[in-house]
Parts: C-alpha cells; structure tokens; sequence
C-alpha cells in the first residue's frame, strides 16, 4: 500500500528510507511505468495523471529522464550509440550535435566508440545520465543509481549531480536509503516509512535532531550507527 503527496520546486529532492518503504514504486508512478489505483500527478502545469478525469500520459509522452538502480548502459551499444538512444526523434545532423554535446558535457571525449564492459563504473554511469539528459527532461528520476559503486565512485557520483544541476537546471528526485547521500545533496528530503510520508525537511531538519519523536525512532532504528553520532 502506498499512500503518499508531497510537491517540490526546481531542486535535487531526496525520497528517503528503508529498502520496501515505497520509494521506488513513487518514481515508477511518476514515469508512468504504473498505474496508481487513485490520486494525481503533475509536472509543472502538465498533468501526467488524474484518476477523476482519466488523464494517463504514456510513459514516452511524459518528458522524464529516468535511471534505474539495476540498469546502466547498454551493453551491445558504444557510447555514442547509448546516448543517441535517448533521443525520440530528430534528423541525423541534430542528433549527432546533440550526441557530441553530451559527450563532451559528461567528458567522455576519446570514449565514443568503446563498448560498456571496456569502461569504468564511473564511466559508465555518465555514459547512462548523458543518456537519460539528452532530450532535456522536465526532470531527472534516479532510482539508488549508485548503490553499487565503491565509496570513491559514489562520491564522484554525487559531485556530478551537482554538476548537472548546474548545467541542466532541471529539478532531480532521488532514491536512497543511504543517510549521507541524503544528507549531503538534498535540497528536501522527504522521509518514506511502511508506504506513508512521515517528514518532509531539509536535510537539517531531518538529520540535524530537529525531527519529530516519530521519525527519530524511526531514524534510530534504521541507522542506528549514525544516529549515535548525530
């Protein structure tokens, strides 16, 4: 069951909490991969669902990038070939500049035609936002895409969502369950637990002792270590 309605601005949000709390299924609603039973989702002023007006934009229509915690690049595709891949449409010439574009925003110069499995995880993982930023989304969904990278690797990971939010000023939801990660790059965490809601705040005010009796046991209970030493 997940029964949950939050908003947020042009800002990296961080959906938060333990593996099972809803997180993941709340971005696959939001990208249109599944139908919520009732309720309403927005982007901006488009409206990608309402159950009262039967409006259920098509996942493709709905102008989100979006990378999955277990999918990165395409094996059987260069790098050129997997960010091309995340373009709809549009003539040869564009597509190419677009391409080249990305290539050299992500600094993937000298690696266009190597295949993943000749890569590093962290190249990897720019080839897949490169991919999912190319058509310039209204926002950017990330699903845990770092969990499986060692710590050197993720702290590269999380500099280069800054980077985009810099260059792309598109507003990003990430999923974690992992607190430094939303500590360190939320704008606005929004604290998920048994499919509900239980905080929203900044980082702050989730992290910082501010929170309420709720979500400190909550926190307690999950992140026992760190909240020792909060």
């Amino acid at each position: 069951m997940l029964d949950v309605s939050w908003e947020m601005d042009n800002e990296l949000l961080v959906l938060f909490g333990p593996s099972g709390a809803g997180k993941s299924l709340t971005l696959q609603m939001i990208a249109g991969l599944i139908e919520p039973d009732e309720g309403f989702i927005f982007s901006g002023k488009k409206i990608l669902f309402d159950r009262t007006t039967a409006i259920n934009i098509p996942p493709q229509q709905r102008s989100l990038g979006y990378v999955f915690q277990d999918r990165v690049a395409f094996p059987h595709m260069t790098v050129r070939e997997n960010i091309d891949y995340g373009l709809i449409n549009g003539h040869k010439v564009d597509r190419e500049r677009k391409v080249s574009e990305m290539i050299k925003l992500f600094h993937l110069e000298g690696l266009e035609s190597k295949y993943p499995g000749e890569m590093s995880g962290g190249q990897k993982q720019r080839v897949t936002l490169a991919r999912a930023l190319i058509g310039r989304p209204d926002a950017l969904l990330l699903d845990e895409p770092f969990s499986a990278l060692d710590t050197v690797l993720r702290t590269e990971m999380r500099q280069l969502l800054h980077y985009i939010r810099q260059q792309f000023n598109t507003p990003i939801i990430l999923v974690t369950h992992d607190m430094l990660e939303a500590y360190s790059m939320a704008d606005k965490v929004v604290v998920y637990s048994g499919g509900q809601v239980v905080q929203i705040g900044t980082p702050t005010q989730i992290f910082g002792g501010a929170s309420n009796p709720d979500v400190d046991l909550f926190l307690a209970l999950n992140y026992p270590i760190l909240m020792a030493h909060r």
